[in-house]
């Protein structure tokens, strides 16, 4: 039996009301369902300009990303020495207070300030405090051209517990991007409060790692040290930093090494 449905009746078969309009007889009916379509129509071409924009904005990014990878990679390629010099790589012992030890902003504070007043010059490096030895591998560009490297770094791997095979490796790792005639590692200074392994068991490993590499070694921190146990009074300001005074003597000792003054205190 066919049931007839009078216009307005509450009873609607679902699907029979379309936006929340009531379908009529004749021509009224097809306002709605042309309405429907041309809302279709409407998206599918809204929905393809989104598409198109959404293309050219990746290609857009695409082209800025090639264009800034050249002066990135051009920034990380090794700096070439012209002169000679030295390249110094280390942590806060080195770094003190330079603005920018990298860029050749070395404060007075720095034992390299020392060095470069004794006549040595600066070829670039890198020295920031609280780095490993391997935060020095991976952030070191490299420096080409240079007569020496000079390597102080080791304090902050003993804090963290590094195993010193893990340390020799960043260290071969520094010297591969600075080949130079001359590598010379440095001792690290003792601690008033010593961890396992202490400062003088690394520098134990120092020296034989760099004897086998065919590496300078040199201990200029001797005269801080108290033969019972770290720094002398008056040689640090917190027990594991020199003192200004101290790190102007130290600069002192490592001049005078590199100059062959000190060679008999080295390996």
């Amino acid at each position: 039996m066919i049931r007839s449905q009078l216009p307005g009746s509450s009873s609607e078969e679902p699907g029979s009301c379309v936006c929340g309009q009531v379908i009529r007889t004749g021509c009224d009916s097809l306002a709605p369902v042309n309405q429907q379509r041309r809302t279709r129509s409407t998206s599918r071409v809204v929905t393809s300009v989104s598409v198109l924009l959404l293309a050219i904005g990746v290609c857009a990014l695409l082209v800025i990303l090639a264009v800034t990878r050249e002066p990135e990679a051009a920034a990380q390629a090794p700096a070439v020495a012209e002169d000679g010099g030295v390249v110094v790589v280390g942590d806060s012992h080195t770094q003190a207070n330079s603005p920018d030890f990298g860029a050749g902003q070395i404060g007075n504070g720095s034992w390299v300030s020392t060095l470069l007043a004794q006549g040595h010059i600066f070829a670039g490096g890198w020295a920031v405090t609280g780095a490993t030895t391997d935060l020095q591998a991976q952030s070191f560009h490299g420096v080409t051209g240079a007569d020496t490297l000079i390597l102080l770094t080791g304090t902050n791997d003993l804090a963290q517990g590094i195993p010193f095979q893990q340390t020799a490796s960043s260290l071969d790792a520094i010297v591969t991007k600075a080949p130079t005639d001359r590598v010379v590692a440095l001792a690290i200074p003792p601690l008033d409060r010593e961890f396992r392994p202490t400062s003088s068991q690394y520098n134990e490993s120092l020296q034989g790692f760099a004897r086998e590499r065919g590496w300078e070694y040199f201990d200029g921190f001797e005269f801080v040290r108290s033969p019972d146990g770290g720094f002398r009074e008056g040689m640090t300001y917190d027990g594991i930093h020199l003192t200004p005074e101290a790190q102007q003597q130290f600069g002192e000792a490592v001049a005078d090494y590199l100059d062959g003054e000190g060679a008999a205190a080295g390996d």
